[in-house]
């Protein structure tokens, strides 16, 4: 005998959300193509204008929609950007309760490949924004403000690798890591050696020497790491005691 657990029908609203969906993921609708309005998508679906407008919800919830104003405005596709994927992945470590101890490990496995590409593929547009970023790092004196530098220079690395699904990944991270925690482990010592091992890096990317970027990177990450767990264990004792 078959054996069938319950079968679940779509809803109408639902159906016309994934054609929609498919439609601009593949390019038939294209970025910022006003979408037929709600009465025209009813007739073409037979759904009602409730429906219809439940449909526009999920998507606009996906970032697949955006609302234009104005005499000529209406909803308007915007295939999923690299901001709607920031988010989708900030609610997982927020909604996980993802520790910032498996979001350094993370970081530790993707940073060295993004040099590594950086080397490899970075043009001169992109040595030009590494060298902007890590003026500023070097400038940079209060704790706060070097978390936030740091952070800027490793995202243009991450662009350099001209890897979008890295890069969008990658960047994910950065609100989390700008917690203030962070900032109280950032001494003069740890910030003096970021800098040191940065311009290392940096050099590596511009003479395209992928090994050394991913190698050096690797030693960066893996040692901030360990900086910032032994500063989060020693505030657990403190208040522990």
């Amino acid at each position: 005998m078959a054996q069938l657990g319950p079968i679940r029908v779509q809803k109408g609203f639902e159906s016309l959300a994934e054609a929609l969906t498919e439609q601009i993921l593949t390019g038939k609708i294209k970025s910022g193509e006003l979408l037929p309005n709600e009465r025209e998508l009813g007739e073409v679906s037979g759904l009602s204008r409730g429906s219809v407008r439940e449909a526009l919800r999920v998507l606009e919830a996906q970032g697949l929609v955006s609302t234009k104003l104005g005499r000529n405005g209406g909803r308007v596709a915007s295939p999923a950007a690299h901001d709607t994927f920031q988010r989708s992945i900030g609610f997982f470590i927020r909604g996980q309760r993802i520790s910032l101890s498996v979001m350094m490990e993370t970081v530790e496995v993707l940073e060295p490949n993004l040099a590594q590409l950086a080397a490899k593929n970075r043009d001169d547009e992109d040595i030009a924004r590494l060298r902007e970023a890590s003026k500023k790092l070097r400038a940079t004196t209060t704790p706060v403000r070097f978390v936030t530098a740091n952070l800027r220079w490793h995202s243009e690395m991450a662009k350099a690798s001209h890897n979008p699904l890295l890069l969008a990944i990658h960047d994910s991270f950065g609100p989390e890591l700008l917690n203030p925690r962070i900032a109280g482990f950032i001494s003069e010592e740890i910030r003096a050696s970021v800098v040191h091992a940065v311009e290392r890096i940096e050099l590596a990317i511009v003479e395209g020497d992928a090994e050394a970027a991913r190698r050096r990177m690797a030693r960066l990450v893996h040692a901030y790491r360990a900086s910032v767990e032994a500063a989060t264990a020693r505030s657990a004792a403190a208040k522990g005691s």
